[in-house]
């Protein structure tokens, strides 16, 4: 799905809209399935805008990739949900 690979990018490159644009992509995916899941990765997307902003480098790749898994996760319930 084209809102997953947009995703990734978003955890690629952060920033401090990140956070405002995937909710607002996430908003037209939610579902009682994906509530949680949305949420958890909205979160960890968070720690890393701010990790991202605020933390030495040696930190940036650990919290891209909890971020990245998560998403993963959100990905299998959507396709389990669709």
């Amino acid at each position: 799905m084209e809102i997953f690979e947009r995703l990734e990018a978003l955890i690629d490159a952060p920033g401090a809209e990140t956070v405002d644009e995937a909710r607002s992509m996430l908003r037209q995916f939610e579902s009682v399935v994906t509530a949680d899941a949305i949420h958890q990765f909205l979160l960890d997307l968070m720690t890393l805008v701010f990790v991202v902003d605020a933390a030495l480098q040696n930190y940036h790749a650990p919290v891209r990739k909890l971020v990245k898994v998560r998403l993963a996760m959100l990905k299998m319930l959507g396709e389990a949900s669709a």
